[in-house]
């Protein structure tokens, strides 16, 4: 489901296709799903864990709220340049797939914001709104669709500067942020 999605686009696939991607007969598609829209559903979930897993993987709890979310978004910018088929189903098709998906989506948003969380205690102080941490993570997320939106997966890698800087400059502030974003940018 995920492969055939990210190459045609939600509304384009069939079951059909996905059973001829999958080399799998009818029958067996529909002892465990109901519809495509089931099986879209349950790929979605998993894909969602698998990058969520790859993220808790690479960022060792340990290290400085800083470089966690450094590591940890240059994993998902990593892994979406090199599977843009998943990247395109987790982020712009999903739109596609009607509110339950979209509500998933939301909620796969929601639970990436659990790594920014930490930063408010950098904030030296300045009140910060109730949801800055979905705000943050919702605007990269937008940054991200456009690029996939337009076939630029590939691209993604060299925008992972940027996309730091949205994700800060709430939590340390424009020059702070700005320097991690040249940091980025080097290296």
């Amino acid at each position: 489901m995920v492969r055939v999605v990210g190459r045609q686009g939600y509304k384009a696939t069939s079951v059909a296709d996905v059973i001829a991607e999958a080399d799998v007969s009818r029958t067996t598609f529909y002892k465990h799903f109901e519809d495509k829209h089931e099986c879209f559903l349950a790929a979605y979930d998993l894909a969602v864990e698998r990058i969520l897993d790859e993220v808790i993987a690479s960022c060792d709890g340990e290290r400085p709220w800083l470089e966690r979310v450094r590591v940890g978004l240059a994993t998902i910018v990593d892994l979406f340049a090199l599977d843009p088929e998943l990247a395109r189903t987790a982020v712009v098709e999903v739109a596609a797939a009607g509110a339950d998906a979209r509500r998933r989506h939301w909620d796969a948003i929601s639970r990436f914001t659990e790594f920014l969380e930490d930063g408010e205690e950098l904030a030296d102080g300045r009140e910060l709104p109730e949801n800055l941490a979905l705000m943050a993570a919702g605007a990269v997320s937008g940054l991200i669709f456009d690029e996939l939106l337009t076939g630029r997966a590939e691209r993604l890698p060299e925008l992972l500067p940027d996309l730091l800087f949205t994700l800060l400059v709430p939590y340390i502030g424009p020059g702070a942020a700005t320097e991690e974003m040249r940091r980025a940018a080097t290296g």
